[in-house]
């Protein structure tokens, strides 16, 4: 029982030796006559963005540091040159293509037929998607180009750059099926070849 007691004796000794140091320690902080430096951030960007007198940059710090505008009024959207004309009824033929591979693929390939087709002059069909086993990694109920995008719509959107039909005209479609139209499969570095010429001539 003694030797207990002076365990609890050393223990209480202790935690108030702990609790004095403690308020000695903040009554030094409070009462110091050391100053204490503050940062101040806008302080510091004054020194960053020194102010030179010009009202206009100014302005600019302030719209730069200010809070942030609401993003929601932005919209996407196509801003052509004022000479861009609307594709001709009249076309050079059409565009008749065969997909496949995985989705960024497919989105590249529907990207370059319509900027063929425009440099053409030629009428764009819907593209067939054929299944394989990059594709039907998309989804088990990817078949074809009105699993990805809405038909409809993308005639619309696209009707100021390039004609588009969902399908070959019937005498066309039984030629195809003759096989009297040649076929190719072409390179991936035709297109950028291609098109480098087209924007030099130009």
């Amino acid at each position: 029982m003694a030797f207990k007691s002076k365990i609890k004796w050393v223990a209480l000794f202790v935690l108030t030796l702990s609790l004095a140091s403690l308020v000695a320690h903040l009554s030094m902080i409070k009462f110091s006559s050391m100053n204490l430096v503050q940062y101040s951030a806008k302080e510091a960007l004054s020194h960053d963005f020194p102010n030179t007198g010009s009202p206009l940059k100014t302005r600019r710090n302030k719209r730069l540091w200010g809070a942030v505008r609401s993003l929601e009024s932005l919209q996407p959207h196509a801003n052509p040159r004022s000479s861009y004309p609307v594709p001709d009824e009249n076309t050079n033929g059409f565009i008749y293509a065969k997909i496949f591979g995985g989705f960024e693929k497919i989105r590249s390939s529907i990207c370059d037929l319509v900027t063929i087709s425009r440099l053409l002059n030629a009428t764009l069909v819907i593209p067939e998607i054929q299944q394989s086993t990059r594709s039907k990694g998309v989804s088990y109920k990817f078949k074809s180009f009105s699993y990805l995008y809405d038909e409809e719509q993308f005639i619309m959107l696209l009707k100021n750059d390039v004609n588009i039909v969902k399908s070959l005209p019937e005498n066309l479609k039984a030629a195809r099926r003759r096989s009297e139209f040649p076929t190719f499969k072409p390179k991936i570095l035709l297109l950028q070849i291609f098109m480098s010429k087209k924007f030099c001539q130009t």
